[in-house]
């Protein structure tokens, strides 16, 4: 490899070895010597990451990073606990483990030393906090939550207006089953009179 190739490593950005064919012909052996380098660490087989210099010492890349690379930059969405949670209805839920929907694969990965449960399923490019709502009612198991409590905090939070009742609905129609739209529905209905 000549110097005029020397690789151009981003700090906190995560390759594939394939990504590495720009700068040599054998993108296998470059991927070694920039790990013996600590230019790159191995975040999975033919995943690296160029960790980030802080004043603590080395970071990894973000886990946004690493998942845009492992899935080649197809559409990937981070839901679970953390948005769940923040809903206020009632779930308070930890995950070991980061769950992230996509339209490759299926199955439990460790990136980087992270876990995440990849769930290759259908969701909004652009997700709003209803469509959260449904993902919730569709995993209120995976959450802990009871379905009561759920009813209790979706309708609480309908009579003060948090959701937009139409974007609610058509989350339910368009990404829920038929049990979450009957839930949904039901919700809305309950809390009618207060919304008028």
């Amino acid at each position: 490899m000549s110097t005029a190739a020397r690789p151009q490593i981003e700090p906190g950005r995560a390759y594939r070895t394939r990504d590495l064919r720009r700068w040599s012909a054998n993108p296998t052996r470059l991927a070694r010597r920039l790990v013996d380098e600590g230019r790159l660490r191995e975040a999975a087989h033919g995943l690296y990451y160029a960790p980030v210099p802080t004043k603590f010492g080395p970071a990894p890349a973000a886990q946004e990073e690493l998942l845009r690379a492992y899935l080649g930059g197809e559409p990937f969405l981070v839901t679970g606990p953390p948005q769940w949670n923040a809903l206020g209805l009632g779930s308070t839920a930890l995950f070991a483990v980061t769950l992230v929907y996509n339209t490759r694969r299926t199955g439990e990965v460790v990136l980087g030393g992270r876990r995440f449960l990849m769930r290759r399923v259908y969701f909004p490019e652009d997700p709003t906090p209803e469509w959260f709502v449904v993902d919730l009612l569709q995993h209120r198991g995976m959450a802990g939550v009871a379905l009561s409590e759920l009813w209790e905090g979706l309708v609480a939070t309908l009579q003060l207006g948090r959701w937009d009742r139409e974007r609610l609905r058509k989350m339910a129609e368009t990404y829920g089953t038929r049990a979450t739209l009957a839930l949904v529905e039901d919700a809305l209905h309950e809390t009618e009179a207060s919304a008028d």
